[in-house]
């Protein structure tokens, strides 16, 4: 997983942080841990600390089920999600940007699925992450 621009092993991210390294993208990161928990309830946020390469990574649950992981960058992030086959599959037959799908395909695929990572820059952005989560969620 690729670098979050938090990386001080001792200094765990808080909400001051997010809010500004994140700048206004921290509004879509808001936003997506309220859709996980009204949505599908049982939400859980969980900082981890992986090595000092990778450095600090949100967690998303629900139902004890992982969603997706936060990378925090310099006034973005990023969202990872793995999908299985069945939400692959769901997800070549969307309407979802065709870069995704492109990303998609050409991950390499493991047992535990395929792993991607978007860039939340922008509302459209949001939206398609939303989306994901929907058909992550459904799988």
């Amino acid at each position: 997983m690729s670098a979050s621009i938090y990386t001080e092993k001792l200094v765990e991210p808080d909400d001051k942080m997010l809010a500004y390294d994140l700048a206004e993208t921290k509004s879509y990161l808001d936003k997506i841990a309220g859709f996980i928990e009204n949505e599908y309830g049982d939400f859980k946020p969980e900082w981890k600390f992986y090595n000092q390469k990778s450095g600090w990574i949100l967690k998303m649950f629900s139902k004890k089920r992982n969603v997706l992981f936060i990378v925090p960058c310099d006034k973005y992030f990023r969202v990872a999600f793995t999908f299985g086959d069945k939400a692959s599959d769901l997800i070549f037959n969307s309407k979802l940007p065709d870069s995704i799908k492109k990303e998609l395909f050409e991950t390499k695929k493991y047992a535990e699925g395929r792993t991607i990572q978007i860039e939340v820059k922008t509302e459209n952005d949001l939206d398609n992450i939303l989306k994901l989560i929907g058909i992550k969620l459904m799988n």
